[in-house]
């Protein structure tokens, strides 16, 4: 075997491949893996396939042999090399089969995600760095210190609200309201409603710092802030008991069938909880960095969770079970902050400095 000089690899990958040889896992395919995880290294692939392979004593192929016509292999995932973003071609990771448990309802399968476009907020890129808002299919809000905006698909800002906060406050997380209203959560212990046409008045004056809201009904909010959950309407708030230990709740969702997501950052894991607050489910992945989730949202029946140390989007089942993980490394050099979308609808992620891309599941 030619000998490999790994000083050219990134040993947290090399460590990941080499965690995935050795499971248990027969259905991998180990060197689309490799091209997907590790491009750019052509000309030691073979090399690395080997060197993987007799760490972990697993048989590793030389060359992939493409499935003949109208034959293929169920137990084989393929992964294609990543691309360039804007070719739109798909980069899917092995994804583990979707939980058969439950009400013996369908189950919606996401297996990735494909880029369909990206740019740059105009403007001052270095406050860019707030919530992230989805309200139509190519319309979104997009927090800076102290006004939200919303940009189109093309990177256009469409209109600009101030006054939402103090100007040296960020709004850091944006929720949908009804008839095109949005709530903003800002540092400064207040959430604004903004109307559609723009109008910005006080929701509701908070004796904490609110973090991530999402809407359960007309009026009521669902806010996470430094103890928990509360539930926050205009007369007042109150503490959400949960059915599981939560350390540093900064942003939850709702799905269509009333579960609900909560992003616990520090803790390391995503909490579903049922509609009483039951804890039904955890997703905690190791990675190759501490799983680190800052944003969360629902494509109506599963949920789609912003990973800012791995620079990963996750989408887990309605019971956390992992459908797929894509990387955002190759579409964008920043960390990625928040995610949202509308159900059935494209994906967008805001990146720190203000770039944004926009994905379609698949």
């Amino acid at each position: 075997m030619a000998n490999v000089d790994i000083a050219h690899f990134d040993m947290g990958k090399v460590l990941e491949l080499f965690t995935l040889c050795c499971s248990e896992d027969d259905s991998l395919n180990l060197d689309a893996y490799i091209d997907a995880r590790l491009p750019d290294r052509d000309s030691v692939h073979d090399e690395l396939r080997v060197l993987i392979s007799l760490m972990s004593k697993k048989p590793a192929a030389q060359t992939t042999a493409a499935p003949k016509k109208g034959h293929s292999d169920p137990k084989t995932l393929p992964v294609p090399r990543p691309l360039s973003p804007r070719s739109g071609a798909a980069q899917k990771l092995p994804v583990p089969k979707p939980d058969s448990s439950g009400s013996g309802a369908a189950q919606r399968v996401v297996s990735g995600l494909r880029l369909r476009t990206t740019f740059s907020v105009a403007g001052d890129e270095s406050v860019w760095c707030g919530g992230l808002c989805v309200v139509g299919e190519d319309l979104a809000w997009v927090g800076g210190l102290g006004s939200v905006r919303t940009v189109d698909m093309a990177g256009l800002v469409t209109g600009t609200v101030s006054g939402v906060c103090r100007s040296e406050s960020g709004c850091s997380y944006i929720g949908r309201g009804d008839d095109g209203e949005v709530f903003v959560a800002s540092s400064d212990r207040k959430i604004s409603r903004v109307s559609a046409d723009g109008a910005v008045s006080t929701f509701s004056s908070l004796t904490f710092s609110p973090e991530g809201l999402t809407q359960l009904s007309s009026g009521r909010l669902l806010v996470c802030g430094e103890e928990g959950l509360y539930n926050v309407t205009g007369r007042g708030v109150q503490g959400v008991e949960l059915g599981v230990d939560v350390k540093d709740a900064v942003d939850v969702s709702v799905n269509s069938k009333g579960d609900v997501a909560v992003a616990d950052r520090d803790g390391g894991k995503v909490c579903i909880l049922d509609g009483q607050y039951k804890h039904v489910g955890t997703y905690s992945p190791t990675k190759s960095e501490p799983f680190r989730p800052l944003s969360l949202t629902s494509d109506g029946e599963n949920f789609v969770i912003c990973d800012i140390n791995n620079r990963t989007i996750d989408t887990i089942d309605r019971r956390g079970v992992c459908l797929s993980v894509y990387p955002t490394i190759d579409d964008c050099q920043e960390k990625p902050r928040r995610v949202d979308m509308l159900p059935s609808n494209c994906v967008w992620v805001l990146f720190y400095g203000g770039h944004v891309c926009v994905y379609d599941q698949i």
